[in-house]
């Protein structure tokens, strides 16, 4: 397994530790140096940062007549490699995570106004390109608008990766009222926010400001369906549908 991978890493408070190997990452776990929830390893077969203890063999138990049980009960290892790599002494307070891909702020910026800039700039180029392909392959450039969402979905795959959940979580996206708690994470939540449950301050701010837009967003939708509704019942178009339908209902059925 992993453990003959001799190139890990460790992820803490915006810190990057390593590379060590296996053995020196069991034994920072056994000196309590590192935590199993908030401390996140790559390294081995792993391909994203995971949490220290999710990763099987760094936080494994031994029984009392297994080699290295001793270590476990509380002596420190000999071995302080992990330590010299970096300031590993975090005290009490844990420090937020910084992990791989998209920021928050990278992420509102790359999919608004980013997207709004290629545009823009492809508007302008599109028609050169169109008279400079000809007319046999000039009706294909439009297609290259097409970069706009596929950088829209990149971007936020690696949003959700600094959150630290799946890139497949995108297609909960398309999925109604689900779409609206994954755009909370997607532009308030800071990075690491699935492994700590807090947010900070601008996280708050904005969490406040989504929250508030989508409820005024209800609002307005159900007060534009009542007035739509109300002008439709007192506009003429309703009084023909309901004598069409009054008609309908009197009609006699055909001999047969």
């Amino acid at each position: 397994m992993a453990e003959t991978k001799d190139q890990w890493f460790v992820s803490r408070g915006g810190q990057r530790f390593g590379p060590v190997d296996f053995d020196t990452l069991v034994e920072s776990a056994r000196a309590g140096r590192l935590e199993p929830r908030t401390d996140l390893v790559i390294g081995g077969d792993l391909e994203d940062w995971t949490p220290a203890g999710e990763v099987e063999g760094v936080f494994e138990r031994h029984r009392p007549d297994e080699p290295g049980h001793g270590e476990a009960e509380g002596h420190a290892p000999t071995n302080d490699s992990l330590a010299d790599s970096g300031n590993f002494d975090f005290g009490q307070k844990q420090p937020k995570l910084e992990l791989p891909g998209a920021p928050r702020l990278g992420y509102i910026l790359g999919v608004t106004v980013l997207p709004a800039i290629i545009a823009v700039g492809l508007a302008k180029v599109v028609p050169e390109l169109q008279s400079f392909a000809g007319p046999d392959f000039g009706r294909f450039v439009p297609l290259v608008i097409l970069v706009v969402p596929i950088i829209v979905i990149v971007i936020t795959v690696k949003r959700f990766q600094n959150l630290g959940m799946s890139g497949w979580w995108l297609l909960g996206l398309l999925v109604p009222f689900l779409n609206w708690w994954l755009n909370y994470r997607l532009i308030a939540c800071p990075p690491g926010y699935v492994y700590t449950k807090k947010l900070d301050v601008w996280g708050w701010i904005l969490a406040v400001l989504y929250w508030l837009a989508v409820v005024a967003w209800i609002v307005a939708f159900f007060l534009f369906g009542i007035t739509a509704i109300k002008e439709f019942h007192e506009s003429g178009q309703f009084q023909q549908f309901k004598n069409q339908w009054e008609e309908l209902q009197n009609a006699q059925p055909p001999a047969r």
